[in-house]
């Protein structure tokens, strides 16, 4: 359901703003065909890809989980039972997301809660994108996978990094690992500057 809504704002925006498919791509360095099987759902984007279109298209990421298009308040309180899970089956790895803002103006950072399932095989697949991260881990163990090297994070460690370095986040333990991650998105900065 979560991602059908995701798939249709996608298409809303891009039409809205007169782009096609092909241009989109350009601006994104993703497919045509990549962004045509996302926008009809059959393809369920990871956040970098999310951040990418997000920054192709000229809004923030969060906009994609907008259930309102109003901010009265000029905040936004997220229960820990109200999270909305941004993607539900995350990526081939299994990483699940909620999302830990509802407000829906442009904001600078995009927090979430990122669960990550006990691995049988190491995956390979490593996502880039421009700004800033930072992790913390709350519960188990995870490798973060950074360009070439592998670096160890136990509860409570943190790590700020460039996530323009190809990078991956991966359970290090015998029990599902959950950490924080903040994303900052570089062009969201400018555009606010």
């Amino acid at each position: 359901m979560l991602e059908k809504k995701i798939a249709d704002k996608i298409h809303e925006i891009r039409k809205n703003k007169g782009l096609t498919l092909a241009q989109l791509g350009d601006a994104t360095g993703l497919s045509k065909g990549l962004l045509s099987r996302i926008e009809n759902n059959q393809v369920s984007p990871p956040i970098a890809t999310l951040s990418k279109i997000a920054r192709g298209l000229e809004v923030p990421i969060g906009i994609f989980f907008e259930e309102d298009e109003t901010d009265r308040e000029g905040y936004a309180v997220t229960y820990k039972n109200d999270r909305k899970q941004v993607i539900r089956r995350g990526t081939k790895t299994g990483f699940t997301y909620y999302s830990l803002t509802s407000l829906k103006s442009r904001h600078f950072i995009e927090p979430f809660i990122i669960r990550y399932p006990v691995i049988e095989k190491e995956p390979n697949k490593l996502f880039d994108h421009p700004g800033e991260e930072f992790l913390l881990v709350l519960k188990g163990e995870m490798d973060l996978v950074y360009g070439k090297k592998k670096i160890r994070l136990k509860a409570g460690d943190a790590i700020h990094f460039d996530p323009s370095t190809p990078h991956r986040g991966q359970n290090a333990g015998k029990e599902e690992s959950e950490c924080l991650v903040i994303v900052i998105d570089e062009d969201t900065l400018k555009a606010k500057s």
